[in-house]
């Protein structure tokens, strides 16, 4: 199931809406919805009453004439203005259908796939009939709301068909119920989505600030979830920068950019999904001279010869890239095999599983097994693979670049991407010995085909805007069989409002609390002892923690720490020390001075001293040979040392007294701060 979001860019300013008249005539059912909604899903493939929720049409388009001078064809609308992405509805029953992908088109005829998204239709018919009868319908687009634009609406339609038209896409409005894809999520209802460069994933401790919405419904299938999003979800054209995950910050140019500036507007969650338009002719010619305008931008295909040959046409529409947008490429044109019934065993494509076969397309030889007959058991009631059984089984080889589909009625369809030959070779047969290829064979598929050996022009814009292309005479169309498309998607990003997200601060006890905290980036922790017995306040910068206040930096004044000594002190040996207290980062010691009110007596010969400094170098400020207790006096040091500002830990002073077992005495230490 395919699956490209609404984008903005459907409504530009002075473009009138895209309301097209047509008539389908021809329509054939090419998919069953492949996930039962519960072991009772009565419409889905492995059920008995299985619906188709994808066909192929083809219908005639009637020309729109309009006023504006700036779309594709100056005031008109036409078939090749229809897209990937557009909507069909029947003129009569409303019923509406996804345009997922396109074969062909020219002005007036269109053949396409189209789809009964999340099978509303189905669901909504008694009879599980999500397609319209051939006849007249509308061609229209929908707007960033997820919401049809059917003005100027056509006279074909009945007279109910508005309102059943617009109810229906009032269901699950895409805004608040947006769908996305990842390969088996695993997502639950009420989960939690973060996106991350690895994609979308339950958020947690790491993730959570790049939350953007919850889960509310965990399919459909296994690839698929429907999310509530956070706040409101955009594309961007031009490109938005950045890819998957990254904050988009707005720069100080006023422009976008993945450089953090401090202001988060955007949260990038899904990159772009290129558009790809790839020719359906081989070996393409233009004629010399012949001008086409690609997205608004005219250029010429010169060449020496009468027509300008696919590799000129390429390399014209790569000089002006920058103005475009768009890459050409030359491409292999890819070996095409499809089932052929005349010769088949049982009259149709099938066999009695299990049966075997070898696939060679220029990536080895695979064997596959063919075991699967779900399809089978439910058409006839009997273990036979069938055309959508034998599919299923050579998905289910991962044969590098070769894919099969069921094409037509029960018919199955090989393509090789780079053009190679594709052989098959016969392993063990069914269970009547009819062999999967060759005589009386149960594939209908012919053992060998040979690769085309031709080019192909392959048109790419990897930012996923439209690729718009006008020619007065289409000789570029029919020869590359390539026409105006939109098959991809600019990026998608969510608003960021109000920021990253509102920080908070918490109290803690201590660091080792502190470290326990499950921190975002800007959350505060107020930590009550930081290992001093003095507060601190530190900030999260999403890696680690830094203290941007504390209790000794609570103030840009001159600060004192004082002590005293007073004579006789009790104690082991001649000395002794006091901690005058703790300095915090990036403080400056101006001043020590040292205050002796009493002459130490009592020491003898021996010198009585002070010094000032720390554990490791207790006389860093204050040395013991500058100062003699004995006398009554004051005596002044200027250390003028900064304590670094990228330390985490206060610098603790201490005053060391060495007074050799004085009988009396008094000395006062103070020392300054800034």
């Amino acid at each position: 199931m395919s699956e490209i979001s609404y984008r903005t860019g459907h409504i530009k300013l002075n473009y009138p809406n895209k309301v097209l008249s047509c008539s389908v005539s021809a329509q054939s059912g090419t998919a069953y919805w492949p996930h039962a909604n519960g072991s009772a899903d009565p419409w889905y493939q492995g059920s008995a009453t299985k619906k188709y929720y994808r066909w192929e049409i083809t219908f005639s388009v009637t020309e729109q004439q309009h006023g504006s001078h700036l779309t594709r064809e100056n005031k008109k609308y036409n078939g090749l203005d229809i897209i990937v992405g557009d909507w069909i509805a029947g003129a009569s029953t409303g019923q509406c259908l996804k345009i997922t992908s396109i074969s062909s088109k020219t002005k007036t005829s269109v053949t396409a796939v189209v789809e009964d998204v999340l099978r509303y239709n189905t669901f909504k018919s008694t009879t599980g009939n999500g397609m319209f009868s051939n006849g007249s319908a509308v061609v229209f687009s929908l707007n960033e709301n997820g919401l049809p634009l059917l003005d100027p609406l056509p006279g074909i339609v009945a007279g109910d068909f508005y309102p059943t038209v617009v109810s229906r896409f009032q269901y699950l409005n895409p805004q608040l119920n947006y769908i996305l894809n990842q390969p088996t999520h695993g997502f639950s209802i009420g989960d939690v989505v973060s996106v991350t460069s690895n994609g979308f994933g339950k958020a947690n401790a790491d993730t959570m600030n790049r939350m953007i919405g919850t889960v509310v419904d965990a399919g459909p299938g296994p690839d698929f979830f429907i999310m509530s999003p956070n706040n409101r979800i955009i594309d961007f054209d031009p490109k938005i920068p950045g890819t998957q995950g990254d904050y988009i910050y707005v720069q100080h140019d006023g422009t976008l950019g993945t450089a953090d500036t401090g202001k988060a507007a955007f949260l990038n969650i899904q990159d772009a999904i290129p558009t790809v338009l790839l020719g359906t002719e081989d070996g393409p010619e233009v004629p010399a001279n012949h001008t086409i305008k690609m997205n608004g931008k005219s250029m010429i295909f010169f060449t020496s010869n009468a027509n300008a040959q696919v590799h000129e046409i390429a390399s014209t529409i790569n000089n002006d890239t920058a103005n475009h947008n768009v890459v050409a490429n030359t491409v292999a044109t890819t070996t095409e095999i499809t089932s052929d019934t005349s010769a088949v065993a049982y009259g149709l494509i099938g066999g009695y599983v299990p049966f075997s076969a070898y696939i060679a397309s220029g990536s080895g030889n695979t064997l596959v097994t063919f075991t699967t007959d779900t399809a089978g058991q439910s058409t006839y009631g009997i273990p036979v693979g069938i055309a959508a059984d034998m599919v299923a089984d050579i998905n289910a080889a991962n044969i590098a670049n070769l894919t099969a589909t069921v094409t037509g009625s029960n018919l199955i369809k090989l393509t090789e991407e780079n053009g190679n030959t594709v052989n098959i070779y016969n392993n063990s047969p069914d269970q009547n010995s009819n062999p999967f290829v060759g005589t009386g064979n149960i594939s209908g598929l012919p053992a060998q085909t040979s690769a085309p050996g031709t080019q192909r022009l392959k048109l790419t814009r990897s930012d996923g805007g439209e690729i718009l292309i006008f020619e007065s005479t289409e000789y570029f169309r029919t020869a590359t069989g390539i026409a105006s498309g939109h098959t991809g998607q600019f990026p998608l990003a969510m608003n960021i409002e109000q920021g990253l997200r509102v920080a908070g601060t918490s109290v803690v006890a201590d660091i080792t609390s502190r470290n326990a905290l499950t921190a975002e980036p800007g959350d505060q922790a107020y930590v009550l002892n930081k290992g001093d017995g003095e507060w601190g306040l530190y900030v999260y910068s999403g890696a680690s923690w830094t203290m941007v206040s504390n209790a000794d930096s609570a103030t840009t004044d001159a600060k004192t720490l004082t002590t005293s000594f007073t004579m006789p002190v009790g104690g082991f040996g001649t000395a002794t020390t006091q901690v005058l207290g703790n300095i915090s980062p990036g403080r400056r010691l101006l001043n020590v001075a040292v205050e002796v009110t009493n002459a130490f007596t009592g020491t003898g010969s021996n010198i009585p001293n002070i010094q000032v400094g720390t554990l490791v170098d207790p006389d860093a400020y204050v040395p013991a040979s500058s100062n003699d207790l004995r006398d009554q006096t004051t005596f002044e040091y200027s250390p003028n040392y900064v304590y670094p500002s990228a330390n985490t830990q206060d610098l603790q002073v201490r005053a060391r007294c060495t007074h050799e077992n004085a009988s009396a005495g008094l000395v006062s230490i103070r020392l300054t701060y800034v």
